[in-house]
Parts: C-alpha cells; sequence; structure tokens
C-alpha cells in the first residue's frame, strides 16, 4: 500500500462500500481490531440489560412465561455476550475471528428475543413487537456492526420473526403491521449504519494517506541528518589538519605579511569549524539526538577553557574578553559540553554582531539559580529583534564578510532549555547588549547578590 493507491481510491469512490483488493484487506483487518476494542463497553452495556430484563420478566410476567424468558436470557444470551467480552481482552482467537463471534453473538440475541415473544404468543400474553426494534437499533448503532453484515442479519433476524409470529397464529394484519414497523426501523438502521462505515472507510484512507507522509518525512528527516552528520565529520578531517598545520607554521624571520596571511588563515578555519559545529548541532537537536547529562559543573573550570578556546581568536581580531571570576564553591547543575557550547556561541555573537571591542562574561546567583552574563560594549539590539533573535535564521546587523547561518543562538535556547534553564537578552539602546543564561544550581548562598 503507497500514497498513490489511497489516492486513487480516494478519487474512485466507494459508494458500494468496498475499496480495491489491497486496500480493502487492509482496512478490514483494521476494522476488526476496532470491533474487538468496541465490544468491551458494549457487552459489559449488553450484559447490564440483558440482567436488568431478566429481573423485570420475573417481577412483571406471569411465572410459567417468566421461567422461560428469564431462561432464554438468563441461559442462552447472557453466556454469549460473557464469552464475547471474556475473549475481547484476549489476544485470540483472530480479530477477523472475533468479528464473526461477535456478529453471532447478536444473531443469538434477536433469535432469544424471537424465542421470547414466541413463548408469549403462545400462552396467550400480549408481549409487544417493541424489543425486536431495540434489538435491530443495537446491533446497527450501539455494536457498530458493519452495514452489510448488519443488513444481512438484521433481515435475516426479521424474517425468522415474522415466520414465528404466523407459526403462532397471530393475525395476518397484525404480522403486516408489526412487519411494516420493523421494516422502517430496519431502513433507519441500515441508512445510519451506510453513513457510519462510509465515514469511518473515508478517515480510514486520510489516516493511511497521513500516515505515510509522516513516515516518508521522517525518512527524509533521517537521511538528511544522516548526510550532515557525515559531511561534517569528513569536512572537519582536512580542517582539523589545517589547523594544526597552522598553528606549527612559523613565518621565516619577521615577515608581517606572511603573519598576517597565516592570521587570516586561522580565523578562516576557525569560521569553518564553528559553523561546521552550528550545522551538526541544528541537526542533532531536529533528530532528538542530544540527550544532556546533567551533573554539578564547576563554573570555573567552564570558565576557563572558554578563555582557553577564545582568547587568541578574540585578540586577533582586537576583541579583549574579560572573564570576571564566578562565586566560588557554586556549581551549577548541567552537562559541561552543552554549557561551554552555549558560552562559546554567546561570544562569538557578540564578537561578530555587537561591533564592540570588549566582551565580559561574568556569573550571579540567587537562591538556587545562577545567571551567566556575556556583556558586549556595541552598539546593542534594534528592538524590533529583541523578541526574534532566538529564532531560527534571525541575524542582527553585522559586518557583511561575517559568515553564519542564524542558528547559533538559537542552538543557546535549546541546549539550554534541554538542562532546565531559560535565556534572554537585555540590551538599552546604544549602550550594548547582555545576553543571559539561567540555570539551576547545586545549593544555595549566602553570599550571592540578588540579580
Amino acid at each position: 500500500m503507497n500514497a498513490e493507491q489511497i489516492q486513487q481510491q480516494q478519487a474512485l469512490g466507494f459508494r458500494s462500500l468496498n475499496f480495491t483488493p489491497g486496500l480493502e484487506t487492509v482496512y478490514r483487518d483494521s476494522r476488526s481490531a476496532m470491533i474487538r476494542q468496541r465490544a468491551r463497553p458494549v457487552s459489559i452495556a449488553g450484559l447490564m440489560l440483558y440482567l436488568v430484563y431478566a429481573l423485570v420478566d420475573i417481577l412483571t410476567l406471569p411465572p410459567e412465561l417468566a421461567s422461560i424468558t428469564a431462561g432464554v436470557r438468563l441461559g442462552l444470551v447472557c453466556p454469549m455476550i460473557i464469552l464475547v467480552l471474556v475473549l475481547a481482552f484476549q489476544d485470540k482467537p483472530s480479530d477477523q475471528t472475533f468479528e464473526r463471534l461477535y456478529t453471532t453473538a447478536y444473531l443469538v440475541g434477536g433469535i432469544g428475543v424471537i424465542a421470547i415473544i414466541l413463548a408469549a404468543r403462545q400462552q396467550g400474553y400480549p408481549l409487544p413487537y417493541e424489543g425486536m426494534i431495540l434489538m435491530l437499533m443495537f446491533g446497527y448503532f450501539a455494536m457498530g456492526l458493519p452495514f452489510k453484515t448488519a443488513t444481512i442479519s438484521s433481515g435475516f433476524l426479521m424474517v425468522t420473526y415474522l415466520s414465528a409470529e404466523a407459526f403462532a397464529g397471530t393475525p395476518v394484519t397484525a404480522i403486516l403491521s408489526n412487519g411494516f414497523f420493523l421494516l422502517t426501523a430496519n431502513a433507519i438502521g441500515m441508512i445510519g449504519s451506510w453513513v457510519s462505515e462510509y465515514r469511518h472507510r473515508a478517515h480510514f484512507l486520510d489516516r493511511q494517506l497521513l500516515d505515510l507522509m509522516h513516515q516518508a518525512t521522517e525518512d527524509e528527516s533521517r537521511r538528511k541528518t544522516e548526510l550532515i552528520t557525515a559531511a561534517s565529520h569528513d569536512l572537519r578531517q582536512p580542517l582539523n589538519a589545517i589547523h594544526i598545520t597552522l598553528e606549527n607554521l612559523k613565518p621565516a624571520g619577521h615577515n608581517d605579511h606572511q603573519s598576517i596571511v597565516i592570521a587570516q588563515l586561522k580565523d578562516m578555519v576557525a569560521q569553518l569549524r564553528r559553523l561546521l559545529g552550528t550545522v551538526l548541532d541544528s541537526a542533532r537537536l531536529s533528530e532528538g539526538m542530544i540527550r544532556p547529562e546533567i551533573q554539578p559543573v564547576s563554573l570555573e573550570a567552564v570558565v576557563q577553557e572558554l578563555d582557553d578556546l577564545m582568547a587568541e581568536t578574540l585578540i586577533r581580531r582586537d576583541i579583549t574578553l574579560t572573564i570576571a571570576a564566578p562565586p566560588a564553591g557554586y556549581p551549577v547543575l548541567a552537562d559541561p559540553g552543552l554549557l561551554l557550547r552555549i558560552l562559546q556561541n554567546l561570544v562569538i555573537n557578540a564578537a561578530d554582531h555587537s561591533g564592540g571591542n570588549t566582551i565580559t562574561v561574568s556569573s550571579q546567583c540567587q537562591d538556587h539559580r545562577v545567571r551567566l552574563l556575556v556583556a558586549d560594549n556595541g552598539t546593542g539590539v534594534e528592538p524590533e529583534l529583541r523578541e526574534q533573535l532566538f529564532q531560527p535564521y534571525i541575524r542582527g546587523s553585522s559586518p557583511a564578510s561575517c559568515p553564519g547561518l542564524g542558528l547559533g543562538l538559537t542552538i543557546v535556547r535549546e541546549f539550554t532549555g534541554l538542562m532546565g534553564g531559560r535565556c534572554g537578552v537585555e540590551s538599552p539602546p546604544k549602550q550594548g547588549s547582555v545576553f543571559w543564561v539561567e540555570l539551576p544550581a547545586v545549593t544555595a548562598s549566602r553570599a550571592c547578590e540578588p540579580y
């Protein structure tokens, strides 16, 4: 079964309540499974009704007749309902076999009603025929039998009932009158059953098509992620080799031109590595591949590693990185790798987009929260962008040569959320920006100042 088959079936229609062979098989399997689920509440309701009717028979009918009617209800119909109810919660028999048993239970219930009416006729008790109408309506609507099954079964019960009335010597006019009202009730049930199954079949096609589209989207997303991951891995290898080579490359003598070229190459390689890292992070986030390992993390160790990673790059760009000492003995609950990546993205964002020449990393704490701040002395963030900065592909003003995808701050937001934190930005007009990340702390400290 594929999307093309489903769309063709939708175009052809199914007024006869029948799909093409391949689809019809799948639909009937689905319908049988649904009937098994439906049988559970329906059987409980049917059992309760028959028990109540048996009690009413005993209380209201003549003893001789009540013994027959209650016997039919309790000895024939109720055991059949109990069997259906028990099997509805079992794995066996198969759903298709269970559907046939379910239909048999409907027939047994109808024959039981006919037997009760026939017994009343033979004893001269004026028991009305409305029990047959109730039985037909129960089969069509409460039991939810398929249209063709319900129609054939109900037709059989109607013929059996009219034959029983004739056998009991009921006047022809009464038989015709009862038959007319039963036929009317049956017609109403047939119409309702046809509409119900038609809608169910239409919903089935829509659901199957949606499932196929969802599966195709997942497959495409997985292939895209695999491609990005493989490409990122393959590209990182030569970039790492180039980076190591550049780090060990020294200009001959005091050749300033060569020094400038080497510095520019280092910046380009660093930018490419960051872009690849951003693409890989985005792909891993979209596929739910990142599972943070939350643990107590020393802020001193994280900011020291941040300084080691970023200092040289920022110096070459004439940007001063200042890291204020974090509160001593105040570890934060985070994934160390994700936290470092968050701070790197915020520092790179400030270097690329602020237009300033100073970046300060500091921290504040209060109660059980720690707030890490990355501040710059640039031009600030435009007011209309502040609510959108952490959305994908949103980029603020920056030099034209500054590469990027507009995903850095989005990754900051996602990583922070994975660790149970939150992030934001404060940017007074023309006074630079302060990006902050707030995470849970391990313990409270009275020495911490409020935000």
